[in-house]
């Protein structure tokens, strides 16, 4: 993600937005500082546990949204989220959660030379590339909707926001991204 582009000077869209197919959720409580819950997470999704603040971390298929000191968001492919939830309740010990929230969430990727104007729109959230680099993800508060924000390693940014809010956050950034060129794919 960079801040660059500025007002609309080409035919290409300075932010272009693309709704990703239905992706299986599950958010996970438990005790990071437990070795054993943080190696069984890593076995049962094949995704070491983020335990810093903001970040994320995707092996495969599967990426883990660190949300808070003993909160995940686990995303898998559509229609495994039941088989994964079962690997982590059969390798789990002591106390933990585990709520199957696929059906609440829908997911976006916005990408583009103006992708961090439109974000800067969005949130009070601070997304400037020094402090929203890639492996970042925060969850705030996204054009008065709430949303888990991941910034991409190729400089696009997830957006995972829940369903009921999908064709409003759609309409929002539609507008916001209007001046500097908008695309939806």
């Amino acid at each position: 993600m960079t801040l660059k582009g500025g007002p609309r000077m080409s035919d290409d869209p300075g932010v272009l937005l693309r709704a990703s197919s239905p992706r299986g959720c599950l958010n996970l409580r438990g005790n990071p500082r437990d070795t054993g819950f943080r190696n069984a997470v890593a076995n049962a999704t094949g995704v070491e546990l983020p335990v810093e603040p903001r970040t994320w971390r995707f092996a495969g298929d599967t990426a883990v949204y660190w949300l808070g000191p003993d909160e995940w968001l686990i995303v898998a492919g559509s229609d495994t989220e039941a088989d994964l939830e079962q690997r982590l309740r059969t390798t789990l010990e002591g106390p933990f959660s585990i709520v199957d929230t696929s059906g609440a969430n829908c997911f976006l990727n916005l990408s583009g030379p103006a992708v961090g104007y439109v974000l800067q729109k969005s949130s009070p959230y601070d997304f400037h590339p020094r402090s929203f680099p890639a492996g970042r993800c925060v969850q705030t508060v996204f054009a008065k909707a709430s949303a888990v924000v991941a910034a991409n390693s190729e400089g696009s940014v997830d957006v995972v926001v829940r369903r009921s809010y999908a064709d409003y956050v759609h309409d929002w950034i539609a507008d916001a991204a209007a001046e500097y060129g908008f695309a939806r794919r």
